[in-house]
C-alpha cells in the first residue's frame, strides 16, 4: 500500500512540484493551499505524512501544527519555510515536527526525511499496537504480559521485524522464563517465518555429538558414521536455528559455531570442504555467560558475535502485574488442549497467585494449572485447590495488607539500599510511572520525585 503525503503550501508551483516528485517516487499526494482545508480533511482520510509551509494564507504552520499533532498524534510532519531561522526550526521540532526544511528543497534531501518519518511513524504505529492490551500475536505465537519488561520484549521483536533482515539474537534469563517462545515469535515475526526453525538443547546433546548434530558429518567420520550426514545448520538453510542453553556448549563445538557465524559456512566433521549456509541464528542461556567467560569456559569472541541484539527475560518474581494477565491466558489454553469445559479463577486463588514468587516462572505457574484441571473437578479453580506453598504466601500477603509489618532480620539491614530498592520496584511495576509508583509507596509523587533525584535513579 502506497504512503499518503499531504502537501500544504501557500506557492502554486512549488505544491505541482512537489506533487510530481513525491508520485514520481511512488507515493499518494493531495495538495492543500491552506491549512484548515487541510486539517479538515484529517477527518475524512487519514495521511501517513505531512508536508507543512510554514506562511500560508490562513495563519502560520506553527499555529496549525499543535492542532494536527491534536488531531493525530503520531503523524509525522516536516516544515517547510523561506525563511529559515534556528529560533523557527527549534519552535517547529518542540511543537511536535519530525523535521524541518528551508527551500529551495533539495529533492534526494526531502526523500530521505520522507523515508526516515514514515519508518519513525510505521515503527511507533506498531509498538502502539502492541502497548494496548496484555497480548502480542507474533503469527502463531503468543506473548503475554503488562510489565514493563514484556512491553520491552515485545517492542524488540518489533523493530527486528520493521528492519526486514535477520539478525543474530542471544536471550537471556531464568529457567522457565519463555527463552524458547521468545525465539519462536522472533522467527514468527521475521522475514524467514516460512522457513525452518530448527530447535537444539545444547544440554540434551552428548558431547561426542555436537558437532555431528550441528554441523553433520562424512561417512567414516567416526565408528557409527555409515553415511553422509547433513547438520540441522545445512536443513535450516534460509531458516532460523535456536541454540537453547548455548553456555552448555563444549568449547570444540564453540570454535565451530563462531567459524559458522564469522563466514557463513559450515564443515561437516570429517570433511575438508565448505559448505555455504544462510541462517539467522537465535540463542538462549541462563548462566551468567560473562562470568564463564572469565572462567575460560566461554569464548569471548563467540559470546560477542552472539550479543548482537540481547533479550533479557526478567523472572516472573519481578514482574507481578504479568502473573494474572499469564494464568487467565494458560488457563483459556489449556482448557481448549484437554478438550474441557472454560474453567475460571476464584478472586482469592488469584490474589494467591499474584502473591507468590514463582521460582520456576512461567513454565511453573503453567504446570500448576495444568495439574490443576487434571485432577479437580468443577468450573472454577478455588483457593483450596491451590499447592499448600502457593495459599502459604497469600497468608503472609494478606498480613502484610491488613496491617502486619516487615520482620527486621538479625544482621539488620542499609535502610538506603531497601529504599532504592523498593522505589525500584515500585518504578519497574508502573513503567516509570512516577504518579503510580508514588501511590504504591504512600508518597506524594513530589516525595517520590526527591527520593528518586537523592538515590540517582
Amino acid at each position: 500500500m502506497r504512503a499518503r503525503i499531504a502537501v500544504c503550501d501557500d506557492e502554486m508551483l512549488i505544491r505541482l512540484w512537489l506533487e510530481e516528485h513525491l508520485r514520481e517516487a511512488g507515493f499518494d499526494v493531495s495538495t492543500f493551499e491552506r491549512a484548515g482545508d487541510l486539517l479538515a480533511s484529517l477527518d475524512d482520510e487519514p495521511m501517513d505524512l505531512v508536508l507543512l509551509d510554514l506562511r500560508l494564507p490562513d495563519g502560520s504552520g506553527l499555529d496549525f501544527l499543535p492542532r494536527i499533532k491534536e488531531k493525530a498524534p503520531d503523524l509525522p510532519v516536516i516544515m517547510i519555510t523561506a525563511y529559515g531561522e534556528v529560533e523557527t526550526a527549534v519552535q517547529a521540532v518542540r511543537d511536535g515536527a519530525h523535521h524541518f526544511l528551508e527551500k529551495p528543497i533539495e529533492l534526494s534531501e526531502l526523500l530521505l526525511l520522507i523515508d526516515q518519518a514514515l519508518e519513525t511513524h510505521r515503527l511507533m504505529s506498531e509498538v502502539h499496537r502492541y502497548r494496548d492490551g496484555s497480548r502480542w500475536q507474533f503469527s502463531d505465537v503468543t506473548l503475554v504480559g503488562r510489565s514493563y519488561a514484556m512491553r520491552r520484549v515485545a517492542e524488540t521483536i518489533t523493530r527486528l521485524a520493521l528492519r526486514g533482515q535477520p539478525a543474530t539474537v542471544l536471550i537471556r534469563g531464568e529457567t522457565g522464563t519463555g527463552k524458547d517462545l521468545v525465539a519462536r515469535a522472533i522467527h514468527a515475526r521475521g522475514p524467514r517465518q516460512d522457513r525452518p526453525f530448527i530447535s537444539v538443547n545444547c544440554t540434551a546433546l552428548p558431547d561426542t555429538l555436537v558437532e555431528s548434530e550441528l554441523f553433520g558429518h562424512k561417512a567414516g567420520a567416526f565408528t557409527d558414521a555409515r553415511e553422509d550426514r547433513r547438520g540441522l545448520f545445512e536443513l535450516a538453510h534460509n531458516g532460523t536455528v535456536f541454540l537453547d542453553e548455548v553456555g552448555d556448549m563444549p568449547l570444540s563445538a564453540q570454535a565451530k559455531l563462531l567459524h559458522v557465524l564469522e563466514t557463513r559456512r559450515v564443515r561437516r566433521v570429517g570433511d575438508s570442504r565448505d559448505i555455504a549456509v544462510d541462517v539467522q541464528v537465535i540463542a538462549a542461556t541462563h548462566r551468567d555467560l560473562e562470568a564463564a567467560v572469565e572462567t575460560g569456559a566461554f569464548r569471548r569472541d563467540l559470546f560477542y558475535r552472539l550479543n548482537v541484539v540481547p533479550i533479557h527475560l526478567s523472572p516472573l518474581r519481578e514482574r507481578p502485574e504479568d502473573i494474572a494477565p499469564l494464568a487467565l491466558h494458560f488457563l483459556s489454553s489449556l482448557c481448549v488442549d484437554l478438550g474441557i469445559p472454560e474453567r475460571h479463577l476464584a478472586p482469592d486463588a488469584l490474589r494467591a497467585l499474584e502473591a507468590y514468587d514463582w521460582p520456576g516462572n512461567t513454565r511453573q505457574l503453567r504446570n500448576t494449572l495444568e495439574r490443576i484441571l487434571l485432577l479437580e473437578d468443577g468450573d472454577t479453580v478455588e483457593l483450596s485447590s491451590l499447592p499448600p506453598e502457593i495459599r502459604g504466601d497469600t497468608e503472609r500477603g494478606s498480613a502484610i495488607r491488613s496491617g502486619g509489618h516487615f520482620v527486621l532480620p538479625p544482621e539488620g539491614v542499609d535502610l538506603e539500599h531497601v529504599e532504592r530498592d523498593l522505589i525500584e520496584q515500585a518504578l519497574e511495576r508502573t513503567g516509570g510511572n512516577k504518579t503510580r509508583a508514588a501511590e504504591l509507596l504512600g508518597l506524594t509523587r513530589d516525595t517520590l520525585r526527591y527520593r528518586v533525584e537523592k538515590h540517582g535513579l
